[in-house]
């Protein structure tokens, strides 16, 4: 089994959490800038694949359904 969404967010999110780090101990601002600049890109990256390949394992909406547009909210009970 492929799993190629779920290691797209764990790539993305290691290196957020590194460039988040080392922009709190004080790296150089040349390695600083070229992180930033390369963040958005991995990040489309990783959204891209997900929408791709990743898989929806709740509930599909019926004919008459439109998300939660057609339900008060007692039905759903969350607010």
């Amino acid at each position: 089994m492929k799993t190629y969404d779920l290691t797209a967010v764990i790539i993305v999110s290691i290196y957020l959490v590194i460039y988040t780090i080392l922009l709190q101990l004080g790296l150089p601002i040349g390695y600083t800038i070229y992180l930033w600049i390369l963040s958005p890109f991995l990040v489309v990256g990783m959204v891209y694949t997900v929408l791709k390949y990743g898989k929806y394992e709740g509930r599909e909406l019926g004919e008459d359904e439109f998300g939660y547009q057609d339900k008060s909210q007692e039905e759903l009970g969350v607010f």
